[in-house]
């Protein structure tokens, strides 16, 4: 019997060109000793940031949600525009869409520069394939898990788009 993988995906468009791409998201606490918060997911803001190689939460998102850290001793240190700082851990169920949940996520507590409560990092878009695109003058961007065996090449997409033009103003 043969092995069937089951994909799960999203498509997000803005109605206009966007610098962020900003999507909400669901946050299900797995380390908290306040069991109504681990009942249903919080929505929040999530930036996803292809320059960041970890997904972080804001501290103010840790204490609303009554986090626990996953080892008080232990940390990872985050390089950014403002420097090196070492971030604490913690775990959460993020809830990309309703139907794409990544369970046991560890993530750092650490504060950045946006409005958003959430900053998606590589650790999550590395799950998957990412793709953005500015078609109509409108941003959008999807993004699968896992990801699918054949590479999305806009190189190849562009030769042969290039190819098609070429050969339709040589016919007569």
């Amino acid at each position: 019997m043969p092995n069937h993988t089951e994909y799960r995906a999203f498509t997000i468009t803005y109605d206009e060109p966007v610098n962020k791409l900003v999507t909400p998201v669901g946050v299900l606490p797995v380390l908290t000793a306040n069991k109504a918060a681990a009942n249903a997911p919080v929505e929040v803001d999530a930036l996803w940031d292809t320059g960041a190689t970890m997904t972080c939460i804001k501290p103010a998102l840790f204490d609303r949600l009554e986090l626990h850290l996953q080892d008080a001793t232990r940390h990872t240190m985050l390089a950014g525009i403002g420097g090196k700082i070492a971030a604490k851990l913690t775990q959460i169920h993020l809830f990309l869409v309703y139907n794409l949940e990544i369970e046991y996520l560890s993530v750092c507590v650490a504060d950045f520069p946006s409005d958003a409560d959430i900053l998606i990092g590589m650790n999550v878009i590395g799950m998957g394939d990412f793709a953005v695109c500015n078609t109509d003058n409108k941003t959008s961007f999807s993004f699968v898990i896992p990801p699918f065996p054949n590479r999305i090449n806009f190189a190849d997409q562009a030769d042969a788009a290039n190819k098609l033009t070429t050969q339709d103003s040589i016919e007569p």
